[in-house]
């Protein structure tokens, strides 16, 4: 693609007189000059400063020495904005802009090349914003449709508790029990589903993650599917977290019900505990340090398109119209001062971690 040259120079043949070349280098943006075939004739020095490559690289080798794995490389003879997936020669990933324009009595075409990845993730922040948005106004319209049927549901429960309770049937009493506790549970449900759409910051207080991933862990264990082994691992002399607890067990039964999901052969679901020493200065009391919980599975994992989205609204990599993704988590985290993080990888497994500011030392007394 490329046409051999050194340095700074044009290759063999350029038409490109001293002044212009002085005038291209004195640009302060990355600036090529390209043939009439769309080779890279001369590149000034701010080319060379943004992508990290010497210009006699990227004369030799094109825009694809530049280019990020499975991007799409553009095209210097076509005219308008081009914006690609970029790699500099540090490994750092950010996206391009490209334009080019034809250089006047000539067949050779001016470009420049932009740093436009600020751009472009405040574009997504917003699109995001919009999506969490729409989110949270359907949210609060089922969750106050479902919470008129769920009273009408408890209604009914309690006046079954009242003629029935004396009853000793094993069948009355355990459908009595069990129909009193899902509706409790989706009580929960749809209250924190209303927080969410609100915006309403939960009330939050010192609470032991340990004692909170050890039951629920009981819970959960009897009703997880076959062939999924469930390991609890705590932090012994774990601070207390800053966070609303019955907020981190709804986030929690969402991480273990994909985890299930993404495990539909078996595997192993890790419930664990983690501290982060103070100083981290992304939390807003870093003097007292960080703790989590993390919920691994050695499930599907995901690719890195499905991670990059993975906190967006309606993503999913389960069928369509399952599942909010974790938009819903995220939403509770950031209204508890906590975080989400994710990492994974196709065919290696999942791994959430819930951060939560580590409470004072004299909440512990």
């Amino acid at each position: 693609m490329a046409q051999p040259g050194t340095g700074h120079g044009a290759g063999p043949g350029a038409p490109l007189t001293d002044e212009a070349r002085r005038l291209l280098d004195a640009l302060p943006t990355a600036s090529l000059l390209f043939d009439a075939e769309g080779r890279i004739l001369h590149v000034n020095p701010s080319a060379e400063r943004l992508t990290g490559f010497p210009a006699a690289d990227l004369i030799a080798r094109g825009l694809d020495l530049i280019l990020a794995p499975r991007g799409s490389a553009p095209d210097p003879l076509q005219d308008g904005d081009q914006e690609f997936p970029a790699t500099g020669a540090d490994g750092t990933s950010f996206w391009a802009c490209l334009t080019t324009v034809p250089l006047p009595g000539s067949a050779c075409r001016v470009g420049q090349i932009l740093n436009v990845t600020g751009r472009r993730e405040a574009e997504g922040a917003l699109a995001l914003s919009r999506q969490r948005e729409a989110l949270g106004l359907l949210t609060n319209s089922v969750a106050h449709e479902f919470n008129n049927f769920l009273q009408i549901l408890i209604g009914y429960i309690d006046g079954l508790k009242r003629r029935l309770g004396d009853r000793q049937e094993p069948f009355i009493q355990r459908a009595i029990s069990r129909s009193a506790d899902a509706t409790e549970r989706a009580a929960i449900l749809t209250r924190q589903l209303l927080a969410y759409s609100r915006r309403i910051a939960p009330e939050v207080r010192a609470v032991d993650l340990d004692a909170i991933v050890a039951e629920l862990a009981g819970r959960l264990a009897p009703d997880l599917p076959p062939g999924i082994r469930l390991v609890v691992s705590t932090t012994p002399g774990l601070p207390r977290a800053i966070s609303n607890p019955t907020q981190i067990e709804f986030a929690l039964r969402h991480l273990v019900a994909n985890a299930c999901e993404a495990m539909p052969s078996g595997g192993t679901l890790t419930l664990s505990t983690f501290r982060v020493d103070p100083g981290d200065r992304a939390m807003q009391q870093p003097d007292e340090g960080i703790v989590g919980i993390a919920v691994a599975d050695t499930g599907q994992g995901m690719s890195p398109e499905m991670l990059a989205r993975a906190l967006a609204p309606f993503q999913t990599s389960r069928e369509a119209g399952r599942g909010a993704g974790l938009a819903i988590v995220h939403g509770l985290m950031k209204r508890q001062n906590g975080t989400i993080t994710l990492d994974s990888r196709p065919a290696e497994g999942t791994q959430v971690r819930l951060s939560f500011p580590a409470a004072p030392d004299r909440t512990l007394h």
